[in-house]
């Protein structure tokens, strides 16, 4: 197979799976302190230790990253702080009222929340079984040229 970049005309490509891999550092260090301390107390031995992980990630690495499936968190998260922004809005205004509140607001907003969060589980399943996929699979056939970085 004799791929060509359609910009530069190279024939230096590289999957971008392996390219975006490539790009990627994954550091696992682990560090250890002894020592003696002699002060107005009296001597004292000082041991310690340490863990640290990270991940770098080149600017290319970044670019050539993977379609990201859509997080059922990010909903419950979103709909809990707006419940909890609304519920206090909703109990400052009934304390602040000096007649009998309706209950009314609170069974709407139940109804409507109840059907935004269908819709957006909906949504959310629909992108990552349809949509997602179709991404990931054009992803993993894609290629980068060596020379000027385009994505074929």
């Amino acid at each position: 197979m004799n791929l060509r970049c359609p910009k530069c005309n190279s024939t230096d490509l590289k999957k971008v799976s392996v390219a975006y891999e490539e790009g990627l550092f994954h550091s696992n260090a682990r560090t250890r302190i002894r020592g003696v301390l002699v002060g107005s107390g009296g001597p004292d031995i000082v041991v310690g230790s340490s863990a640290t992980k990270g991940t770098r990630q080149t600017a290319l690495s970044r670019r050539l990253s993977p379609p990201k499936k859509w997080s059922y968190v990010k909903l419950v998260v979103g709909l809990g702080v707006v419940s909890f922004l609304a519920l206090i809005i909703y109990i400052h205004n009934v304390m602040g009222s000096p007649s009998v509140s309706s209950s009314l607001p609170m069974k709407l907003y139940g109804l409507v929340g109840m059907c935004v969060v269908i819709a957006g589980v909906f949504l959310i399943w629909r992108h990552n079984h349809f949509t997602y996929s179709r991404q990931y699979a054009e992803w993993d056939k894609s290629f980068v040229c060596q020379r000027c970085g385009t994505v074929i």
